[in-house]
């Protein structure tokens, strides 16, 4: 038999046994947020350093490559759209004309950690504008003239070495006598032959300013760029090669806007760099490497051979290029005014 007093103090044994159950789970429920919270702040945290050292290496990255693949072109700035773990960049370029400055373009870089799936950026490109050039057309061009997407400017176009073209390879010369004597013109020359950094810097006249000069790295000469092939739908026909444009396969050092000094050391420096980096662009630095060395531990500057040159100048100082032998193409870029 129970005592009356025993239910009372069951009872009060229950509320406390209830309440230290409601103390221990809302102990347990705080430091269970309190650690997510801590987690979540270490992890996003961790994630923005991770994703700052990948925007700074893609960002060095890209102006490197820029260096020795874009004739006379600088980066002017850049936006950088960061999410988690990846992020995209836009960097603006410029070119100087003869010391004019003249926007370029815009480029779009997305950049993610490797092993992270998904990617925050932007995606699609641009392409150079195509016009008919009534002169092309009439003496049978198979390709056409390149323009700048952002501001309609003409896109330069080179010629390599011994490569026939069917006897189609612009010489926009004989356009300088319709400017203005005083337009700022960019115009790259390609040479009937390769030749030191020294012999180049004896041949140009000077009216003509190098601002940037082409470096033969083309360890490949089987491919369609350098040999005419036949036609698929007329055997008879050949299909020739197209002159390289300067957004794609076109290798160089020149001046920059701080620095008017460019030596071949300068190229082979940032060759040697992209090597030990081992970024997006290894292997195409590497593969340079290995061409301008051959059989050396490496690349010296006599290996560097210049197939041709951008300058810039006045439209009357550069007529002084006309009729000039080791001239085999000129194709006219930029061309701006003074003032």
């Amino acid at each position: 038999m129970t005592a009356p007093w025993d239910e009372a103090e069951d009872q009060n044994i229950m509320q406390t046994l209830k309440k230290t159950k409601r103390k221990s789970m809302i102990r347990s429920i705080l430091i269970s947020v309190t650690v997510s919270v801590l987690m979540l702040i270490i992890v996003f945290f961790g994630a923005a350093q991770l994703v700052g050292h990948l925007s700074s290496n893609a960002l060095y990255s890209e102006q490197r490559y820029m260096r020795i693949s874009s004739p006379n072109e600088f980066n002017s700035g850049f936006r950088d759209n960061r999410g988690f773990l990846s992020g995209v960049m836009e960097l603006q370029t410029y070119k100087i004309v003869d010391d004019v400055p003249i926007p370029w373009k815009n480029r779009w870089l997305n950049y993610n950690a490797w092993w992270f799936p998904f990617t925050t950026g932007a995606y699609g490109g641009s392409n150079n504008l195509t016009v008919e050039d009534p002169r092309m057309k009439q003496e049978g061009y198979e390709y056409y003239r390149g323009y700048n997407s952002y501001n309609g400017q003409r896109e330069l176009a080179f010629y390599i070495p011994g490569v026939d073209y069917g006897g189609r390879i612009l010489n926009d010369l004989p356009e300088l006598d319709k400017m203005n004597e005083d337009k700022r013109v960019e115009l790259a020359i390609s040479f009937d032959k390769d030749y030191s950094f020294e012999e180049v810097k004896g041949l140009l006249p000077a009216g003509a300013k190098p601002v940037w000069y082409w470096v033969d790295t083309y360890d490949e000469r089987e491919g369609f760029n350098f040999k005419p092939y036949p036609n698929e739908n007329d055997p008879a026909k050949m299909n020739y090669p197209t002159p390289m444009n300067a957004n794609y396969g076109v290798y160089g050092f020149g001046v920059q806007p701080d620095w008017d000094q460019a030596k071949p050391e300068h190229f082979i420096g940032t060759v040697q760099v992209g090597v030990d980096k081992k970024d997006n662009y290894h292997s195409e630095y590497q593969r340079i490497f290995n061409y301008l060395k051959k059989d050396k531990p490496a690349p010296e500057a006599g290996d560097v051979r210049i197939l041709g040159v951008v300058v810039t100048g006045t439209a009357d100082g550069l007529k002084s290029l006309k009729d000039q032998t080791y001239v085999r193409g000129a194709v006219l870029g930029a061309v701006v005014d003074k003032y």
